[in-house]
This record gives C-alpha cells, sequence and structure tokens, in this order.
C-alpha cells in the first residue's frame, strides 16, 4: 500500500508540472461493460457506435474471433482478449504500445488475472488501460492490494490510469470503489443527478475507475439506453 500511495504522489507531482502552451485535453468517450454470453458481436459493435465510444474496456464469454469482429464493426484497434476465467477481457480504443495478461497472486493460493495495454497519446502523455475480475466479495480487499502492488511496479509513474473491475454484485462494487477511493475515482460519482438512480439498479458488472484527477478529469457520466453500461466522457489533461 505504500508503494502505491508513492505511486500515486509521483504522478501527481509530475501532473503539476505543466508546460506553458501544453498539449490540448483529449476526450475519452468511455464504456465499460461485460456482455456474458448470447450476445453477437454486430448488437455490441452497434452498442459502441451509439456512444460513439473512443475508449471500450469489454468482457466477455468470448474467443478472439469474436473480439475481433466486434473491432472491426467499431472500427477501432483490439488489443487481447486475454483469459481471466470465466470471461476474457479486451480494449477496443487505438493502436497499443504493448499488452500483456498476467495473473497476480494472493494469499489464499488463488490470483486475479489482469490485462493490461500501454497507449501512447503523444510525446508526453500515456494512458494505461487495465481490466480485472474479483469473482468474490471476500477477495476484493487483498486483490486490491495485489493490484496496487502491481501498479507500482508496473505502471509507468507518468500514465493516467483507466481501470475496469468485473464484480459480482453492487456490494462488492461499492467495497472495491472504498477500497480504491484513496488512489482512483469511480466514474459513478460523475453521473449525471438525473441518472443516479438508473446506474444504480444496471446489471452489467464493470465498475469503472480512473486516475490520478491530475491527470484524468471526468467531464460527466451516464448508464447508456436508461439501464446500461456506463459512458464516461474522461478528458486526458496535460
Amino acid at each position: 500500500m505504500k508503494r502505491a500511495f508513492a505511486w500515486t504522489v509521483a504522478i501527481v507531482v509530475a501532473g503539476c508540472a505543466v508546460r506553458l502552451g501544453g498539449p490540448k485535453p483529449v476526450e475519452y468517450r468511455t464504456i465499460a461493460f461485460n456482455v456474458g454470453e448470447g450476445a453477437g458481436p454486430t448488437e455490441v459493435a452497434r452498442w459502441i457506435r451509439s456512444a460513439d465510444a473512443n475508449l471500450v474496456l469489454l468482457a466477455a464469454a468470448a474467443d478472439s474471433a469474436w473480439f475481433g469482429e466486434v473491432a472491426r464493426q467499431a472500427d477501432l484497434k483490439l488489443s487481447g482478449p486475454g483469459s481471466a476465467g470465466s470471461v476474457s477481457f479486451a480494449f477496443l480504443a487505438g493502436e497499443p504500445v504493448g499488452d500483456t495478461t498476467i495473473v497476480l497472486s494472493l494469499p489464499d493460493g488463488g490470483g486475479i488475472t489482469v490485462h493490461d495495454a500501454l497507449y501512447k497519446v503523444d510525446d508526453y502523455r500515456f494512458l494505461d488501460l487495465l481490466a480485472v475480475e474479483i469473482p468474490s466479495a471476500a477477495q476484493s480487499r487483498e486483490a486490491i492490494k495485489a493490484l496496487l502492488r502491481y501498479l507500482a511496479t508496473d505502471v509507468m509513474p507518468e500514465s493516467a490510469v483507466v481501470l475496469a473491475i468485473d464484480v459480482p454484485d453492487a456490494a462488492t462494487g461499492d467495497s472495491i470503489s472504498a477500497l480504491l477511493s484513496p488512489v482512483f475515482r469511480d466514474a459513478r460519482s460523475c453521473l449525471r443527478p438525473n441518472a443516479r438512480a438508473a446506474a444504480e439498479d444496471a446489471t452489467w458488472g464493470m465498475r469503472l475507475f480512473f486516475g490520478p484527477e491530475a491527470k484524468l478529469h471526468c467531464q460527466d457520466a451516464r448508464p447508456l439506453g436508461g439501464q446500461g453500461p456506463l459512458m464516461a466522457r474522461l478528458i486526458l489533461r496535460h
């Protein structure tokens, strides 16, 4: 946890060193959702296009051909998929600099799978996307500790980070949000006031986080289609 805090401080300090006349903000219309089984790639791609999303963190019980077809129809580049057991994770965005899927060990002998991809925005800015499945509330505290250790050692300190966590239920999601709050902000915190009730009822499984706020700002968020996945407008600053 101490190393994770040091990582956060380093990013905040770097975020304060803004050059006059530096790069302009970049908007990422971001969606994170688990489509489960049965959804066709055309249906999922239609969701993405209708939201005009340009950053998608996606979980599905599907093979690489399925993910590839979603990316093709959505006209976005594919990172992954990386298998996490019950689902696979993939990102649809620009061309990644590199990506990996790894398992982080937990004290009980189990582990959590993380899919991680790094994107170069310009000569000065980087964006790191991560997706992880936390299958039970009992594992949430140790899983978040392992994830923060990974961030402290394997994620570039100058990167902005967008994180999607696949959770089994709303209570686990809320617990994880509280554990991450010193480092990451929950995208639900920037929901439009009239969208909060719908978001609480949504059953799409993935919780979306971002940080640090010195680099990423949430303009607003809303559930798509009334009770669909959350779409957040994330602004990458200097």
